[in-house]
């Protein structure tokens, strides 16, 4: 999109007035001065509190002692990956714990002898259900070692979620006159297409796939049949999940907690000890007692606890474990939007996540080329994004494969793009809830001829070279002949996409073609039509990379690539384009900031307008 800047003509100036030019001047050199002066004191302050930060979070080994519960807090988001940044571990106030330092910590504790208990205190749990069942799988198998292992909720009850992961324990506790989420699972989508309307912007919407319900939201008020089956899919695969969950750990029917989901959604604590669901109604000082005595410690001494925070750096041989094999495996994350290049300019204290394709390749090629790696994990947690994008880092994953066994494992949410990366690897593993498939490919261009005319009263005139000249043009809608040609472009990167999805899953195109058409699959389901190899964790991926490498049985040297940018770098990122931003509204007029502020809001509803994309609508939240 092309922007003029408008300008009004000024009276002139009378002779008692001060010349305009040397205003401006005045008012661009106060406005440098302030700036370099706000600048300075912001990096004075900014290294101040750096220093502050590191010695704050010096990296100390914690004390173990003998007899020591092993406390695990469970609140809001349970991320891929946290941070090493000393600065944002003092300062940023989130998780201190990843989903792999928290599989890596419960497997360290099962064969520390100092360790004789874990006590998981959950409290409105958010994280998506595939990451859910990782950590529960991880306390199970905790557990199952003979490490016992109790939750509670205290006063804040419990959700579903909450619920989920406290079943797995040897007893469930909450306190009294709190309450007990249970009545079932939803998920809700988001329309435009009444407010476009409003703004008389068309959307103009071309797909290959009848499933591909990506660009709905800007087409249409509700859901279309075939996208509503497909979320009733995903919806019965976590309600199974759930279910057949909760029914081995309490020894109840699925039957019979359906039947209690659908009657009694909203239960009281006192409701859920009556159904067997929790072992009790316990304050925070009871549960401290029943933990003394679990750990024979008496009931009038300190409880000895280690947060799990601390106990994620306790190294492997002092708990009782020793590396197998002679190499490592590398952990390759890819996780976030596709996107092409290298992406910068994100918020450093959060907003949502890009995956672009320079830092996978090049994380994949130095994995490739390292000969201390033995094998690859590539941890996709993606909806997808820029179909060329995909077919980049499509082409960096399996070059790895060529050389190195390389396992996908896949997390909340690897669909589409994500999938299309993932069709490189040697296998691809799931777990049963997480959202895939999504095979298909669409593009939308948007005009916004009506709301610049009608609503703006901007009106556009060019000339061209040529009939195609303006394909992209937000401001026409497009002609028979150009639907026809971005419909091909679509069409054929449907098939290139078909294609490699056949070579790696040994499948014709035909077939794959059958069970893509853009429908998104559990990764329960996706494994019954052929597009998964195996459901499990992220921990089982790296067994199985392990395995297939020769490192023997396990636990084997891990390394996490890309390294995640620290805070430091992500504020260095921003600097420039703050400095951008203060400068312009420094140096420009209240017509030309409100016309920039329109561009600005165009730019994100429209940043989709005229690529290829290979993504998601959305991202289904199950509640």
């Amino acid at each position: 999109m092309h922007w003029s800047c408008v300008r009004f003509a000024r009276p002139s100036p009378t002779s008692h007035s001060t010349p305009p030019f040397f205003m401006r001047f005045l008012s661009t050199l106060a406005a440098s001065v302030i700036g370099t002066l706000v600048a300075l004191g912001l990096i004075v302050f900014f290294f101040v509190f750096f220093f502050f930060a590191v010695s704050l979070s010096a990296d100390q080994t914690p004390t173990v002692q003998s007899g020591s519960v092993l406390t695990v807090p469970l609140s809001g988001d349970i991320p891929e990956r946290v941070t090493n940044d000393p600065f944002q571990k003092a300062f940023g106030g989130g998780p201190s714990v990843d989903l792999r330092g928290l599989q890596t910590a419960l497997r360290k504790a099962s064969s520390d002898s100092r360790i004789e208990a874990v006590w998981l205190r959950t409290k409105g749990v958010s994280a998506d259900w595939a990451t859910l069942e990782e950590v529960r799988q991880a306390v199970v198998q905790a557990r199952e070692s003979g490490l016992p292992v109790l939750a509670s909720s205290d006063e804040f009850g419990m959700t579903e979620k909450d619920y989920f992961l406290a079943s797995a324990a040897d007893s469930v506790f909450t306190a009294p006159q709190s309450a007990f989420e249970y009545n079932g699972f939803g998920t809700t989508v988001t329309f435009f297409d009444g407010a476009l309307q409003r703004l008389e912007v068309e959307p103009q919407l071309i797909r290959a796939g009848k499933y591909k319900s990506a660009g709905e939201p800007f087409v249409r008020s509700d859901l279309s049949e075939p996208n509503r089956e497909q979320l009733t899919a995903l919806l019965e695969t976590t309600n199974e999940q759930f279910m057949t969950a909760v029914s081995e750990a309490r020894g109840l029917s699925t039957d019979a907690l359906n039947r209690l989901a659908e009657e009694n959604a909203l239960l009281s604590s006192a409701a859920a000890l009556e159904e067997n669901l929790i072992d009790g109604l316990r304050y925070e000082d009871e549960v401290r007692d029943r933990l003394r005595g679990l750990v024979d410690t008496s009931l009038s001494g300190d409880l000895p606890t280690v947060s799990i925070a601390d106990y994620q750096r306790v190294s492997a041989e002092s708990a009782g474990q020793s590396y197998t094999g002679s190499g490592q495996v590398d952990i390759v994350y890819a996780q976030g939007r596709i996107v092409v290049g290298d992406p910068n300019g994100q918020s450093p204290i959060g907003g949502s996540q890009a995956l672009g394709s320079t830092p996978l390749t090049e994380a994949l090629e130095t994995a490739r080329t390292d000969s201390r790696t033995e094998a690859v994990v590539l941890r996709v947690n993606s909806p997808g994004g820029s179909a060329a994008a995909s077919e980049a880092m499509w082409r960096a994953v399996k070059r790895t494969a060529n050389e190195k066994p390389v396992i996908v494992s896949m997390g909340d949410v690897a669909a589409s793009g994500g999938y299309y990366l993932a069709a490189g690897a040697d296998s691809i593993m799931a777990d049963p809830t997480t959202t895939t498939g999504s095979i298909g490919v669409f593009g939308i261009l948007f005009n916004a001829e009506g709301l610049f005319e009608e609503k703006l009263g901007v009106t556009f005139d060019g000339v061209r070279t040529g009939p195609y000249a303006d394909l992209y043009s937000t401001t026409k809608p497009l002609s028979p002949d150009e639907r026809r040609l971005v419909g091909g472009s679509i069409d054929q990167t449907y098939n290139t996409f078909l294609r490699r999805v056949a070579d790696a899953r040994n499948m014709d195109v035909e077939a794959v073609d059958e069970v893509a058409q853009g429908r998104v699959w559990s990764g329960r389901d996706a494994k019954e039509v052929g597009l998964v190899d195996t459901t499990g964790t992220l921990a089982d991926a790296v067994a199985m990379a392990g395995a297939a490498a020769g490192l023997g049985d396990g636990p084997y040297r891990t390394r996490t690539l890309p390294q995640p940018k620290t805070i430091v770098e992500r504020f260095s990122e921003q600097f420039a384009a703050q400095a951008q931003q203060v400068w312009r509204s420094a140096t420009t007029n209240a017509l030309e900031r409100k016309f920039w502020r329109q561009k600005q809001m165009f730019d994100r509803m429209m940043g989709t307008h005229g690529s290829i994309q290979a993504r998601l609508p959305f991202e289904p939240t199950i509640e």
